[in-house]
């Protein structure tokens, strides 16, 4: 479902913008059509930024901390100090979140919050001294869309494409950067051969993750998923996937594996902030077990899904703290 613009609010450095001055209250905001960015931002002329995505739950923004911890670190793998900044964030997006529920929409069922942090502006030039500005950052708030169930029994049909992912020695995948080239050509590959996304190997031929998701397989019972030093994002869901996974006796292993393992597997799924757990049904022109979601990607969303009232109410009582 394609969002409107009459759908979206944007935070710049503080300032809300959103459709139609419609904002009420504690929440006045600007028109939408005045939220710019200059050309001079490193965003922009480098893709010298970083970003995470928090989704609600029953409205209440989930694992914000742990985003934005994982920001802070993407924020040191890039020379970017974001610690001296990242309770603005926190505030900042938490308002813009409220802002969207009070002055924007009531009734969106949940919502999607996006922050892109910018080194700042500045003339040309790759060095710290051409910088003018200090860090600028970028909230954006919409609606969520996530895939609902007819969505989930049907899966989706990914490629493994020729484009390896980046080494963690060149762009390291650990940081959740603004430069998406890598994902996004991986993408237009698969989406070009009539797949819906695309899977990633490494330089020596072992499987790492998706374009925005981390991966997993089943077979004889085994979860496996790639460790992190092959070249992935630490994912939030992946992490708690697997500590739910545990918590319930589900085998997992954490090891390299070469793409004929998803070939050969009885299950394959993904793991995201917007999917959770979501089945993948087809690999290249394989198709995994029956062409359905197997019963450890059943499970393993239906025990996601338990915990999020809990994991939700720790977040709302640490966010009642900071307001």
């Amino acid at each position: 479902m394609k969002i409107q613009p009459s759908e979206i609010l944007v935070n710049i450095d503080g300032i809300l913008f959103g459709p139609g001055n419609q904002g009420k209250g504690a929440h006045p905001f600007h028109s939408l059509e005045d939220a710019k960015v200059s050309v001079f931002d490193r965003s922009y002329l480098y893709g010298d930024s970083l970003y995470e995505v928090v989704r609600t739950y029953d409205g209440v923004p989930t694992f914000m901390k742990e985003h934005l911890d994982r920001l802070c670190k993407s924020g040191e793998l890039c020379h970017m100090d974001l610690q001296p900044e990242v309770s603005r964030f926190e505030r900042e997006m938490l308002r813009s979140i409220r802002a969207y529920q009070e002055g924007v929409s009531s009734s969106c069922p949940e919502l999607y919050c996006r922050i892109i942090v910018s080194r700042g502006v500045g003339r040309i030039g790759f060095g710290k001294s051409f910088l003018e500005s200090p860090i600028r950052f970028t909230i954006l708030v919409q609606p969520l869309n996530p895939p609902g169930k007819e969505a989930f029994e049907k899966g989706t049909a990914l490629q493994i494409v020729r484009r390896e992912r980046n080494s963690p020695r060149a762009l390291d995948p650990a940081m959740k950067s603004g430069n998406y080239l890598n994902s996004l050509l991986a993408f237009l590959e698969a989406q070009d051969a009539g797949f819906e996304d695309a899977l990633l190997a490494d330089s020596q031929g072992f499987m790492t993750e998706g374009t925005t998701f981390n991966l997993f397989y089943v077979k004889r019972g085994i979860v496996v998923t790639s460790p992190l030093d092959v070249g992935i994002l630490d994912g939030i869901t992946r992490k708690h996937v697997i500590e739910v996974a545990a918590k319930n006796a589900i085998p997992v292993r954490v090891v390299r594996y070469p793409a004929s393992r998803l070939h050969e597997a009885d299950e394959v799924f993904l793991t995201s902030t917007i999917k959770e757990v979501f089945p993948i049904t087809r690999v290249d022109h394989v198709n995994i077990g029956n062409g359905k979601p197997g019963p450890i990607t059943r499970r393993l969303k239906a025990l996601f899904e338990a915990e999020v009232p809990r994991w939700r109410s720790i977040d709302q009582i640490r966010q009642r703290e900071l307001t």
